[in-house]
């Protein structure tokens, strides 16, 4: 029981169910078939392609999480650096395998997404911004993974450009949690290059964006001022909230959460881009 309890914190077993999750959302939100259109087995080959690279992740960054997270599976010893490389490595054949299964498009972009991983964790995540632009782009692939079935509508695209931008920011504020263990395995990281208060005002252009493209997919519709409307409302509320924040955090665990933040107003966008899914009539008290 303690490995196997080791082992989901191992994968991050949230993130996982956050990004399944997300690609069920550009299932929906594409009108993909949910009795033929196979968005459930897209959606944990998905989980398993981020528990490979979460787990992936860990293993890469042994020397920081020794500093930054010394209460990390492998870092604190509940696993061996063999078992967690197993287990990375049989997520990644199951991902693909399920991704062959379901579609060839799913498999060549499940092959690129982890390529992209595998690279994020050799060479690019400790070069300014270059690392935290794949992982941006990585999450957005996650609602055009789940969106093959169906078709590419506005919604799908509000969803996606959501994803990325959000993801970049809260990457940013993730690194500069994570300074002195980036620092003190050799990464030069965005906050070690630039600074915390020059990368938090970077972080903020994705913010300013997202609040812009939410604002204009509310204004461009009819206001009825359903939940659908009300949850936009309160996803640009709360990245303000987050961003003017971001100005005045200091210490590392504030910058934890606002990295926390930012994976709420992820989990709300998405509800939100789903309640535009329903019909009106849906909403009526």
């Amino acid at each position: 029981m303690r490995t196997l309890l080791a082992s989901l914190r191992f994968i991050r077993l949230g993130n996982c169910v956050v990004a399944a999750a997300t690609s069920l959302a550009g299932s929906w939100t594409a009108g993909a078939n949910w009795g033929s259109d196979k968005p459930w087995l897209l959606a944990v080959a998905v989980f398993c392609i981020a528990a490979f690279g979460n787990g992936y992740n860990d293993l890469c960054d042994l020397a920081a999480d020794r500093i930054n997270r010394p209460d990390r599976p492998i870092v604190s010893g509940a696993l061996s650096e063999v078992t967690a490389l197993r287990i990375s490595g049989w997520f990644l054949a199951l991902g693909l395998m399920l991704a062959a299964y379901a579609y060839v498009k799913a498999l060549e972009i499940a092959i690129m997404v982890g390529i992209a991983l595998f690279l994020y964790d050799k060479r690019l995540k400790g070069r300014p911004l270059q690392g935290n632009l794949v992982i941006a782009a990585t999450c957005a692939t996650t609602v055009v993974f789940g969106s093959l079935p169906g078709e590419w509508n506005r919604q799908v695209l509000v969803l996606t450009v959501c994803a990325a931008s959000l993801t970049l920011a809260r990457e940013i504020y993730k690194d500069i949690e994570d300074v002195p263990g980036d620092r003190a395995m050799g990464a030069v990281t965005l906050p070690i290059a630039i600074g915390d208060r020059r990368s938090a005002l970077v972080a903020i252009v994705p913010m300013l964006f997202t609040i812009g493209f939410v604002l204009y997919r509310i204004f461009s519709s009819v206001p009825d001022w359903s939940p659908a409307y009300m949850l936009g409302a309160t996803v640009c509320a709360g990245l303000i909230w987050t961003s003017v924040s971001s100005l005045m955090t200091r210490s590392v665990r504030g910058w934890g959460r606002r990295s926390l933040e930012v994976k709420v107003w992820v989990i709300l966008g998405v509800i939100w881009v789903l309640a535009w899914r329903l019909p009106v009539d849906h909403f009526r008290f």
